[in-house]
């Protein structure tokens, strides 16, 4: 198989680590990179030198992928997972981590020797399942790899492994045709206010109350209708059950759609996978299964209903419809969760490296500057970053106006809603009254109150006939701010 430029890089970069005398090597490259590709060719060239290796991955869908892969590559390998009746014969072996540590104490276990190891998904590596792998083979050269090498608890990286490789990028492989373009549509903000953070993400059961409601998931059924109608999707949601719902109200609406989860059994999730697959459903809705090393190129929309901190996550959610197809030019990623504001565009490159345990101080998050945050467009919800040159939307060529608000991110938070909503008449009403309150109370000349009310609305009030109520602290603070803007413009020193 004739590997990529930017592949075989790779492996000259990983070769040249262990000859500096580095054991263990971190490749990161983006999903659709082919990981899979590049980990082949590594066996097959120690295979050529008598080397025993040894791939490692912690679910049956890669294991499965690797195996597969190797075979392309005409490599037989035996097979260490749960079902499969595997042969320890072979020098090569690709193992689930689960069935390994289940069956080396059995009697009729036969170790398998390793030179060289690799661990898929190897962000996964501080974890004590992995670390007692790597614990029985000191001697081996290990290579993990990872399109995101961060973890929501902290553990760092760099305690497993000693150096970092970087084959390539979003964006260069965007440019490169390796990659489809992406488009973002960004219809809906949650409110995310108050919810508590474990373990460096939002706390599950209170982000599937804030999420798992009738009107955010009509909304999610109506706008994939508009943005992504027949496009082969895959939605990404905060909790089993809302997940179920999500798949439940497509169904109602007319869209063939399934749902898939780590508490179904081997079989249903194979037969839902076809279903996508041979388009027999048109949306597959899930909870925190298809993030990693799940692979369906023809998949060509994403839909976020799965708010998250972790940048890694976003990154895997996104990266399941990067792959080409002959069947679709490009792929939109649907934001329901605010990611695009949190995280940025999927081809936004980031700095990797490695963080090591006694590296304790944490680089404080630097604010985006405006001209590279994404914007929602009021008029079609296309997610860009506008210029003073392009200020335009893309999608539609609409152009922004000054009182349409850009939705900013101050230290990585986000702070306000993307678009202004016009006041209603009622809320207007309700504003005077509290003023002819004040004017009441303060003895305050006939009209200020509908100048005060001027001030706010730039007009005066449509109507009089208003009884007056107590003020809000709302009202309040509009007054004092009006009555620090008249001093400051008198020169008065507060």
């Amino acid at each position: 198989m004739q590997l990529r430029e930017y592949q075989e890089f790779a492996i000259e970069q990983i070769k040249q680590k262990f000859q500096q005398g580095n054991k263990k090597v971190l490749l990161v490259a983006p999903t659709g990179s082919g990981k899979t590709v590049i980990a082949s060719r590594m066996i097959e060239k120690a295979r050529k030198k008598n080397k025993c290796c040894l791939f490692v991955a912690h679910r049956r869908e890669l294991v499965m992928q690797c195996s597969n892969k190797l075979h392309q590559f005409g490599i037989d390998a035996g097979v260490i997972m749960a079902g499969i009746t595997g042969s320890y014969l072979h020098n090569t072996q690709v193992a689930s981590i689960q069935t390994y540590n289940a069956r080396k104490d059995n009697d009729d276990f036969i170790k398998p020797d390793a030179d060289l190891i690799i661990l898929d998904e190897a962000h996964r590596s501080t974890s004590d399942t992995f670390k007692k792998l790597l614990e029985e083979y000191p001697d081996a050269y290990v290579v993990g790899l990872t399109a995101t090498p961060i973890r929501n608890d902290g553990k760092p990286l760099g305690n497993i492994y000693d150096e970092l490789v970087e084959s390539s990028n979003i964006r260069d492989l965007t440019a490169q045709g390796y990659l489809v373009k992406n488009r973002v549509f960004a219809p809906s903000i949650p409110d995310l206010q108050g919810l508590k953070i474990s373990m460096g993400d939002y706390d599950k059961r209170q982000l599937d109350k804030r999420m798992n409601k009738t009107k955010l998931v009509g909304d999610t059924v109506t706008h994939w209708i508009k943005f992504a109608e027949n496009r082969p999707t895959v939605v990404f949601a905060s909790s089993i059950a809302h997940s179920k719902y999500i798949a439940n109200i497509f169904n109602q609406n007319g869209v063939p759609a399934g749902h898939i989860d780590s508490e179904m059994n081997d079989e249903d999730r194979e037969q839902v996978l076809k279903d996508l697959q041979e388009d027999k459903i048109k949306v597959l809705s899930n909870c925190m299964i298809l993030t990693e090393g799940w692979d369906c190129p023809k998949v060509s929309c994403v839909v976020i209903c799965r708010p998250t901190k972790s940048y890694g996550m976003y990154l895997q959610m996104v990266g399941r419809s990067l792959r080409p197809h002959p069947d679709k030019n490009d792929t939109l990623i649907i934001d329901h969760s605010g990611c695009i504001y949190e995280h940025g565009f999927p081809e936004d490159v980031p700095k990797w490296e490695l963080k090591r345990r006694e590296e304790k101080e944490r680089k404080k998050k630097e604010p985006v500057p405006i001209e590279k945050q994404p914007y929602t467009c009021v008029k079609c919800d296309f997610v860009y970053k506008p210029t003073k040159e392009e200020p335009e939307c893309p999608n539609c060529s609409h152009i922004p106006t000054k009182k349409e608000q850009i939705m900013l991110i101050k230290q990585g938070r986000l702070i306000e809603l993307p678009k202004m909503k016009e006041t209603k008449a009622e809320d207007k009403k309700r504003f005077y009254a509290q003023l002819l309150f004040i004017a009441k109370q303060k003895g305050y000349k006939e009209g200020w109150a509908s100048h005060t009310f001027r001030e706010k609305f730039h007009h005066f009030p449509h109507s009089k006939m208003v009884l007056p109520i107590p003020p809000t602290n709302e009202v309040h603070n509009f007054i004092k701010h009006l009555q620090i803007k008249k001093a400051k413009s008198k020169g008065v020193r507060l």
